[in-house]
């Protein structure tokens, strides 16, 4: 397994630190001087896109980026040199995200001590056996799983299929897989899915050693209507919520693949990216048969703080809300069963997440709400400092989740 334990330094002023400084468990590549692994005062010293010459600067809370006046802690004036360098002392921040304002167009997040972040969970009295009765009514579904060969995409090393399978409420679930065709016992990788997206499907000869899976929970994936949205979808009582079913298609896919004659179940790991790396999370939080996960800026984590943060789709959520004369208090008291950070504690198996410094739509903090609440040790985050919410599309980051996943099932 690759562990990686830089600290970021280039391009930024650090004082020294005292022997009880933790090493970092993450690093951020490449190095732009916008993440500080330890303690202040601190020196912003980077390149902007900005014309030489005078500059006003701000730092802005990422907690108030919502707010009709956001939190400016620092204003000040500096200089943008020929080479465009700005030097600009930041003194000692709490941990946490920053929003740099340069002028009226230059814009840019840096992260303060990361791993510091705190967002306790804040998990109902009733959220254990909420779970354990969906998950126990889930127990009592026969899977019944119907395949659908996909001849353009099988040879002779791999099949794939498309699967259905009955889930929770009578819901189908399923989605893409592709199963070695010789004799033996293979891995398992399981692949959840972003919010709406496309499914896609697997390559027959790229991994010839091993099971790959692309889940479809209810609706979305192969079984998704173009004009369906679900995050405002049953507002009204946990009971209905949309996540409520789709978390327990989650647990479907790995009781799914537990069934298959070629699976090692010892071997089981997954993957997914927003949405998926939500679902990644809840399905190792419920679901032991799961022995490693990789997730990238993870979706349906630390809601209140959320709803601080960004613009969509909390706008969705609560326009949903008001439309239904829902008191928005009661649609938070709901979303705590569903908050991805309530489910973290109870993932022990490695894990290794991704994020984007820059993102709009699953914004750091909340990335940290969840990795900071893991129940497991061995954990480790990687930045892309420029990248927004697109992790998939950073080229630096499958090499190191694919070396992280294949440490621990192999192929």
């Amino acid at each position: 397994m690759r562990k990686c334990f830089y600290a970021v330094v280039a391009l930024v002023a650090l004082a020294a630190c005292g022997s009880n400084v933790k090493p970092a468990t993450g690093y951020s590549e490449p190095d732009l001087g916008w993440l500080f692994l330890e303690k202040g005062p601190y020196t912003l010293s980077t390149k902007v896109k900005a014309a030489p010459g005078p500059a006003t600067f701000q730092l802005v809370t990422d907690l108030s980026l919502m707010a009709e006046t956001p939190d400016v802690i620092l204003e000040t004036s500096c200089s943008v040199s020929e080479d465009s360098t700005i030097n600009v002392s930041l003194g000692n921040l709490n941990p946490g995200f920053y929003e740099v304002r340069l002028r009226d167009s230059v814009r840019f997040n840096i992260g303060i001590r990361p791993e510091d972040v705190v967002s306790a969970p804040d998990a109902p009295k009733d959220f254990d056996a909420f779970w354990e009765e969906t998950l126990s009514e889930l127990d009592n579904i026969p899977l019944e799983p119907v395949y659908k060969q996909i001849p353009e995409y099988s040879n002779d090393l791999r099949t794939c299929y498309e699967v259905s399978f009955a889930s929770f409420g009578g819901a189908t679930a399923g989605g893409v897989i592709s199963i070695p065709n010789a004799p033996g016992k293979y891995p398992v990788l399981i692949q959840y899915m972003g919010y709406g997206a496309e499914p896609f499907y697997y390559d027959p000869s790229a991994n010839p050693g091993r099971i790959d899976f692309l889940v479809s929970v209810r609706e979305q994936g192969i079984f998704k209507d173009p004009a369906q949205r679900w995050i405002d979808k049953g507002l009204s009582s946990k009971e209905e919520f949309y996540y409520r079913g789709a978390f327990a298609d989650v647990r479907r896919a790995v009781d799914f693949v537990a069934t298959l004659d070629k699976a090692d179940v010892s071997r089981i790991a997954a993957m997914g990216e927003s949405q998926g790396g939500a679902f990644t999370t809840v399905a190792a939080a419920i679901d032991s048969r799961i022995k490693a996960i990789s997730i990238a800026v993870p979706f349906l984590g630390d809601y209140r703080d959320y709803f601080r943060i960004v613009w969509w789709p909390v706008h969705e959520v609560m326009e949903a809300a008001d439309a239904e004369g829902l008191p928005r208090e009661e649609v938070f008291e709901m979303l705590r069963y569903f908050d991805v950070k309530n489910f973290a504690p109870k993932v022990k198996c490695p894990v290794y997440m991704a994020f984007g410094l820059q993102d709009p739509t699953c914004p750091p903090h909340t990335n940290f709400a969840i990795y900071n609440n893991l129940g497991t040790k061995d954990k480790h985050y990687f930045c892309v400092p420029t990248c927004g919410h697109a992790m998939w599309l950073e080229a630096a980051w499958p090499p190191v989740r694919d070396a992280f996943l294949g440490s621990v099932i192999g192929e």
